[in-house]
């Protein structure tokens, strides 16, 4: 399931460290990239995209997407902070479909620690046609993956 809240630039930067202490509060921690930044746990995770006015350096929005197997704590406590600072939560069309920004998130996490590291394979010895293959199989296990994400997030 996937709840997605919008709040105004101003608001959110106002009140970002109240939300980081709401998220390490239900024990979500910093797993993204300044370009995909997300909090997540082992049952839910949350994925903020930001509008930006790069020639005044401000964010004009916040865009904060909640995803989860079931309703939880942080999802009332989420929604709860987002209506008290002036936030609103989006339309259900428009949280439809895997958001490709996400997905290549989530692969690049899987691929930090799923793919094979060639360099170690080959000083250890490996074989360069081994070495191959298992790159192969990676490569399968990773689509493999997509398809999965892909289902997962609804798309």
């Amino acid at each position: 399931m996937r709840a997605t809240f919008t709040l105004d630039g101003k608001t959110y930067s106002k009140h970002k460290e109240v939300f980081k202490a709401l998220l390490a509060r239900h024990g979500l921690r910093w797993r993204g990239q300044l370009e995909t930044p997300w909090w997540g746990s082992a049952r839910e995770k949350v994925v903020a995209k930001y509008d930006r006015d790069e020639a005044r350096g401000i964010t004009t929005a916040a865009h904060l997407t909640w995803e989860g197997n079931v309703k939880s704590p942080l999802l009332a406590d989420l929604k709860a902070w987002v209506f008290e600072v002036g936030g609103k939560e989006a339309e259900p069309a428009a949280q439809e479909g895997p958001d490709r920004e996400v997905l290549e998130a989530e692969l690049r996490f899987w691929d930090a620690i799923s793919k094979p590291d060639m360099d170690r394979l080959r000083a250890a010895g490996m074989p360069k046609d081994w070495a191959a293959k298992e790159l192969e199989a990676w490569k399968l296990r990773r689509e493999a993956r997509r398809q999965e994400l892909r289902a997962t997030m609804g798309g």
